[in-house]
């Protein structure tokens, strides 16, 4: 039973969404409302990898992504313009058998059902009044808040309040395949992203992602690169999703909150954001439990400071002499020092 008023109401029953209702439990706000457009277990448009740091923040909350079914890939290659240029014995990533985070999200989903959080699906937002702080869920409920916390993703209803302008588009295809366990991450497909084929018990998942940018010719360009891997695509199988680029407001007023993707917590080289949409949510719920907004927007700095300097990595990165050397001489000649910045460096996203 859907109440006339909430102390908080948040929109998105994702990582980000929650990880803050979670934590407003853990800090004495139990008069919580988490709305989510869909039904459980819902599909994800994503590579299903995770991180080490990932895993140990679901841990902190309870959950061990292990019962999930998610385990490391040990073989990891690098490909440049199709071509295989380093194995990396990998130790920071994760993947399900599945190779999505439908499992994953559905854990946590019923993990915080069972702590008591009030979780109402296929109950999407239609409308808000900001002045009279209400929100209409579905077509009939009209519900008063306290605190408004936007768990929505990166095109959700909160974008309206925020500039979306600058996005990363992501595409995927999956099907049984009869391929060996492995990750291959391809450069030199798309201008400022890169490609990957992920295999994890005969199930293969093959993505795309770049910045987006109006005019070009994604589906073709993917559907390309599926046939240079041998594949014949149905383009009704393809699925794709925006992912955010740069740290949005975490707060608008005194009472609006913006947590995940739906703040831009996603590393704009790596796409790396399920252990940043995790932590903005822990983030949101101790400004709302402590009356304390400098929480989040002091975290919201630092994110915009290390994702400033990620961007800054990727836009040399993405240079086409650079991409050249390094998997031209680097992966040739300097082979552990590539094998060291992704087990050590990205082992920390």
């Amino acid at each position: 039973m859907i109440r006339n008023h909430y102390h908080t109401v948040i929109i998105g029953a994702g990582p980000a969404g929650l990880a803050c209702a979670l934590t407003l439990l853990e800090n004495g706000v139990d008069d919580v409302l988490v709305a989510e457009k869909y039904a459980f277990p819902r599909d994800k448009c994503c590579a299903g990898y995770i991180t080490g740091k990932t895993e140990r923040a679901y841990k902190r909350f309870g959950l061990d992504p292990a019962g999930c079914g998610y385990s490391r890939i040990k073989d990891f290659k690098l490909f440049y313009n199709l071509n295989c240029r380093q194995t990396i014995d990998n130790q920071f990533l994760f993947s399900s058998r599945e190779i999505n985070r439908v499992a994953l999200d559905d854990a946590f989903f019923r993990l915080a059902k069972a702590r008591g959080i009030q979780i109402a699906e296929n109950l999407p937002i239609t409308g808000h009044d900001p002045e009279k702080n209400t929100v209409i869920l579905g077509n009939t409920h009209a519900v008063a808040y306290d605190d408004l916390v936007f768990a929505d993703g990166t095109m959700g209803f909160g974008s309206k309040y925020q500039d979306t302008k600058l996005r990363n588009l992501a595409m995927q295809f999956i099907f049984p395949s009869d391929q060996p366990d492995s990750i291959e991450i391809h450069f030199g497909v798309t201008k400022r992203g890169y490609c990957w084929v992920s295999t994890t018990g005969g199930v293969t998942n093959v993505g795309m992602t770049d910045e987006y940018r109006t005019g070009e010719k994604y589906r073709q360009l993917f559907e390309a690169f599926l046939r240079d891997l041998g594949l014949e695509p149905n383009a009704s199988d393809l699925y794709a999703a925006f992912t955010p680029i740069g740290v949005r407001k975490p707060v608008i007023g005194h009472n609006l909150y913006f947590v995940g993707d739906a703040m831009g917590a996603c590393d704009p080289f790596t796409l790396s954001g399920v252990s940043n949409a995790l932590a903005s949510g822990k983030k949101a719920a101790l400004s709302i439990a402590r009356s304390d907004p400098r929480i989040i927007k002091r975290y919201a700095h630092a994110l915009s400071v290390k994702f400033f300097f990620m961007r800054s990595l990727m836009k040399v990165f993405y240079v086409p002499w650079v991409r050249a050397f390094v998997f031209g001489v680097g992966c040739r000649f300097l082979g552990g020092v590539v094998t060291f910045f992704f087990n050590r460096f990205l082992n920390k996203k």
